[in-house]
């Protein structure tokens, strides 16, 4: 009888440790983007890193050139550019780190990708080709540039999501894919965004995340970046 407590005391222990070490607080990941517009490529190569209570999001960009964008859930932001030791600064509450796809899956508030927040409410849902498929509007008195968002859901994980200004003219789609377990959380890991413009030109945007990390595999160098005192600073409204 002893022994089996002993051995029962020992799963309940260890599984109360996995389920705390795999909640995930901070996390990190490098990626790889493409980004095509007017038939011109650029590359940029980085990381990204999110901790969850602060809200703070900081992206370290390598390729094409070095920089440092520190967010937080205020939508304040501090861009240090290395090449020319300056520092921008831009406040701006539609930037907020919490507007992040991924502040959406750390938090479990992916089901409307944020809209409930930023002036937009459920006007239909339909089941198609095996997708839960939600249609937003802007709410009563909240004027808006796009007049209709569309989600696209398989598994409870947003795969598509589509913006129409008036008319139904499209304006961007998002497509979310390859998703995987990290910790606790479930992380999509490409992310193509396309954007039309005024004309028949469009914007392309092919995100590739790898490497994830989380909680004590993360390096703290970044999120505890100290921009140099010697840095210009400019301010950018």
């Amino acid at each position: 009888m002893y022994r089996l407590l002993l051995i029962l005391s020992t799963l309940l222990l260890t599984a109360f440790s996995l389920k705390k070490d795999t909640a995930v607080t901070v996390f990190s990941l490098e990626f790889n983007s493409k980004m095509i517009e007017n038939k011109k490529y650029i590359n940029v190569e980085g990381e990204v890193y999110f901790k969850r209570d602060n809200n703070l999001m900081v992206t370290h960009i390598k390729k094409p050139f070095e920089t440092v964008t520190i967010l937080n859930a205020n939508g304040d932001m501090k861009v240090y550019n290395y090449e020319s030791n300056t520092i921008t600064l831009t406040s701006n509450i539609l930037n907020s780190s919490e507007q992040s796809y991924f502040w959406y899956y750390l938090t479990g508030n992916y089901h409307d990708m944020g809209l409930s927040k930023t002036g937009y409410t459920m006007t239909d849902t339909k089941i198609e080709d095996g997708a839960i498929v939600t249609y937003w509007g802007p709410k009563p008195g909240n004027i808006s540039y796009i007049k209709k968002i569309i989600i696209a859901t398989e598994n409870n994980l947003p795969i598509y999501e589509e913006f129409q200004a008036d008319k139904g003219k499209i304006k961007g789609k998002i497509f979310f894919a390859n998703y995987t377990k990290i910790g606790d959380i479930l992380l999509p890991l490409k992310i193509t965004e396309i954007f039309y413009g005024l004309k028949k030109d469009s914007s392309i945007n092919i995100k590739q995340y790898f490497n994830p990390k989380i909680n004590k595999e993360v390096s703290l160098e970044y999120l505890n970046f100290k921009i140099p005192s010697n840095a210009k600073t400019f301010h950018k409204k």
